[in-house]
This record gives C-alpha cells, sequence and structure tokens, in this order.
C-alpha cells in the first residue's frame, strides 16, 4: 500500500513539470526504494521463518504419531508418568499453558493408543480448561467432547479425535497469528512423547526399535530448538539452553542413512523397497539422553 502511495505520488509530480518536481521525485524515489529494499527484508525472514516452521513439521511426529510409532514397537508403558490432568491450576502464564496443552495433547495420544479411555477423558478434559485459558476458540465445542464420550470404547475413532483436535487447535493459532503459542504447544508435545519413550515401563534392549525411534529424532530435536531460537522471544530462553544441551547428546548417535552404504541391498533397492536407517546408540549415551530428557520434560510441568 505504501509503495502504491510513492508510485501515485511520483506520476503526479511529473505531470506537474520537471522544473517544479525534479528534486521532489529524487526524494520519493530514494523513499521507494527505501521501502523496497525493507519488503525484501521482511520477505526474506518470514521466508526463513516459513522453511524453519516447514522442517519441524515435517521431522517432528505429531503427538498421534509419537503415540502410534512407540504402539508399534510393542512398547509398555506406566500411565502414571504422564502429567497429572489436576496440575492445570499450577500454570499461570500462557508461555506455561500452551507449554502444557502439548503435553497433555500429547498424553491424550498415548492413553488412546493404548486404551485407557477414562485416563483419555481426563486428559481431554485438562486440554479443554487449557484450551479455554489460552483463549483457544471453535475447537472444544460441545459436539467434539460428545463424540470424545461416544467413541471411548472404539479406539480409532478415539484418536481421530484426538488427531483432528490437536491439528485445528494449531489452525486456530495460525489464522489468528498467534505463533508463539503454537509453536509452545509443539514443543510441549514433542518432549513428551521422547519424555515417554525414554521411560517405558519395561526398559527396551540395546538396538530395539525403541532406541532406533529415539535416534531417529536427532534431526527433529536440532530443527526444533533452531525454530525457538529464532523466535527471539525472552520466553524461550532457558528452554533453548535445555534443549542445545540435549542437540549435543544425540549428536552422538550414528545415523547411517542407507543409499550412502555401499552394503545396501541392491536387490531390494531394484523392487522399490526402501532401506531402513541403522541407528547405533550406546548404552552410556542412552542413560544420558534420558536423564536430561527427564530435567527437560519436569521443568515444563512444574
Amino acid at each position: 500500500m505504501r509503495k502504491l502511495f510513492f508510485v501515485l505520488a511520483a506520476f503526479a509530480l511529473i505531470a506537474c513539470g520537471e522544473d517544479q518536481s525534479g528534486s521532489k521525485l529524487k526524494e520519493i524515489t530514494a523513499d521507494l526504494d527505501s521501502i523496497l529494499e525493507e519488503e525484501r527484508i521482511v520477505s526474506q525472514r518470514t521466508l526463513k521463518e516459513l522453511k524453519n516452521a516447514s522442517k519441524v513439521v515435517y521431522t517432528l511426529p505429531s503427538p498421534v504419531e509419537m503415540a502410534d510409532i512407540l504402539h508399534k514397537t510393542k512398547a509398555v508403558y506406566d500411565v502414571a508418568i504422564l502429567n497429572d490432568p489436576n496440575n492445570i491450576s499450577n500454570y499461570v502464564t500462557d508461555y506455561k499453558r500452551a507449554l502444557n496443552l502439548g503435553v497433555y495433547f500429547a498424553d491424550l495420544s498415548f492413553t488412546s493408543m493404548f486404551d485407557y479411555p477414562q485416563e483419555a477423558m481426563k486428559f481431554m478434559g485438562a486440554a479443554q480448561a487449557m484450551s479455554d485459558e489460552l483463549n483457544i476458540q471453535g475447537v472444544y465445542t460441545e459436539e467434539v467432547m460428545m463424540r470424545l464420550e461416544d467413541n471411548l470404547s472404539n479406539k480409532d475413532s478415539l484418536i481421530d479425535i484426538v488427531a483432528s483436535t490437536y491439528m485445528d487447535t494449531d489452525m486456530y493459532l495460525q489464522d489468528n497469528e498467534r505463533p508463539i503459542i503454537a509453536k509452545s504447544i509443539l514443543a510441549g508435545a514433542w518432549l513428551e512423547g521422547l519424555y515417554v519413550a525414554v521411560n517405558l515401563k519395561t526398559q527396551p534392549p540395546k538396538g530395539s526399535d525403541v532406541w532406533s525411534k529415539i535416534g531417529e529424532q536427532k534431526p527433529a530435536i536440532n530443527n526444533l530448538k533452531n525454530m525457538l531460537f529464532d523466535c527471539n522471544d525472552p520466553q524461550f530462553d532457558s528452554l533453548v539452553s535445555e534443549l542445545d544441551e540435549l542437540v549435543i547428546l544425540f549428536e552422538g548417535i550414528n545415523i547411517d542413512v542407507p543409499n550412502k552404504r555401499k552394503s545396501m541391498d541392491e536387490e531390494s533397492n531394484k523392487k522399490g523397497v526402501m532401506a531402513i536407517p541403522r541407528v547405533e546408540v550406546s548404552e552410556d549415551l542412552f542413560k544420558k539422553i534420558q536423564a536430561k530428557t527427564i530435567e527437560v520434560r519436569n521443568g515444563i510441568i512444574q
């Protein structure tokens, strides 16, 4: 709009004659150049933010996806390790509410995926209350809550409701230009998923599918840290610092990409079968990641 104004002003001055408007036209041209440069910088910044966000969305599994990953590995976890739904009164800032809304989304996903319908209802209630505090409207409607109650015995339907509620929340925040809240929810949900993964009821053996899935989060956590850092919001400073320590630990994980291995099964490749990345995590490194993940997550829910 400002650009259009300056262009129209320039045409008006030209119509008045070069003698009267020459110097003024130069001033307007200089201002227009300044605006164009400013818009170019803003566009580049916006593009960078979009690229960073897309990388995080691409590499970070949603709460439902993370629960599904562990469910497929036949993992067993203790529901008692999840965040107590009664803790909602402890979160009095929007930042803490958003982080823990993400945590509750993850807990809701796990209880739904692993057939804990009554617990799932409690976490849905906690998520609804937290959303109300954050003034997220039109997501937790009476219709959604009734559908949830009607499908407590239908795991697939329950999971669909959880997934759509999570996506609707994110879309609402994006549409209403509240990216900090959206990113806080994303961070809380992902960290809770990682927390559950490293705290299974029966510790998985070294080299198991669970260890591999945890190791595969190596690029995700780095992108998450960068996304929060790029927000330039002091609220994220402490969490970014904590994530940086976790990133350093994940750097010790070796992910052997199939298409870079000389020993890749060429016959499988011919058939279009994608080889699975080989993830190497030592027991000592796993314990360090576990300890740091617990520390970061407990700092969120306190």
